[in-house]
């Protein structure tokens, strides 16, 4: 036999969760995950630098980076065939976990011709702000004042903060992840672009509170 008040309760929690469950399907499967993404895209504004920054993402496994790290070793490609800097660094590995992005973004830039002496390997971060702690480092220790970085459109703010933080002057090439798509196509896509900026929004209210930006 329910005890008193137990009924009430319990039909305001199974509205309170319907009701999130809502907004979430409102929100991923929606325009609407495109408008909460919005202040974090920007337009790439990328200047001739001291260096190129190459910010890694991901690999599939020891030979094939994720697309998105593909993208983005392709840009830094694109800025160094188009002489924005003479050097790169490729930053951000996960070696406890078993991945080395950085040194496999590395191998990729060779073989698209980009000689070995015109990059550095920056393989001891495993997170946005060690790849920038040890990038300043490194740019410190060779006397180089700017950075071209090349990272995914919505890690740019972050990214930036973080930089402006350790005093190192950058430029960007926002690589862009999502197109806005069309008709029921939101069904499909609108997740990871909801996905990301929530990791983002995170990450920007994280970093204040460490002081990292």
């Amino acid at each position: 036999m329910w005890k008193t008040g137990l009924v009430p309760r319990a039909s305001s929690l199974f509205k309170a969760i319907f009701v999130m469950l809502s907004l979430y399907f409102v929100l991923t499967a929606s325009p609407l995950a495109y408008y909460y993404a919005a202040p974090l895209y920007v337009q790439s504004n990328p200047r001739r630098s001291d260096v190129i920054v190459l910010m890694s993402s991901g690999q599939l496994d020891p030979d094939w980076l994720t697309p998105d790290a593909a993208q983005r070793t392709l840009g830094a490609l694109k800025l160094f065939r188009e002489q924005y800097a003479s050097r790169i660094i490729s930053s951000g590995s996960q070696f406890r976990a078993g991945r080395h992005q950085a040194e496999l973004q590395a191998i990729w830039l060779e073989r698209a011709g980009v000689p070995a002496a015109s990059i550095l390997i920056e393989g001891r971060s495993s997170r946005t702000y060690e790849s920038g702690v040890e990038v300043a480092q490194i740019m410190a220790a060779h006397g180089w004042k700017s950075a071209a970085v090349v990272t995914s459109q919505m890690d740019v703010p972050r990214l930036n903060l973080v930089f402006r933080k350790l005093g190192v002057e950058t430029s960007f090439l926002a690589v862009p992840e999502f197109n806005r798509p069309k008709g029921l196509d939101y069904v499909r896509s609108a997740l990871p672009v909801a996905y990301h900026a929530t990791y983002e929004y995170a990450g920007l209210i994280l970093y204040k509170f460490k002081g990292w930006i």
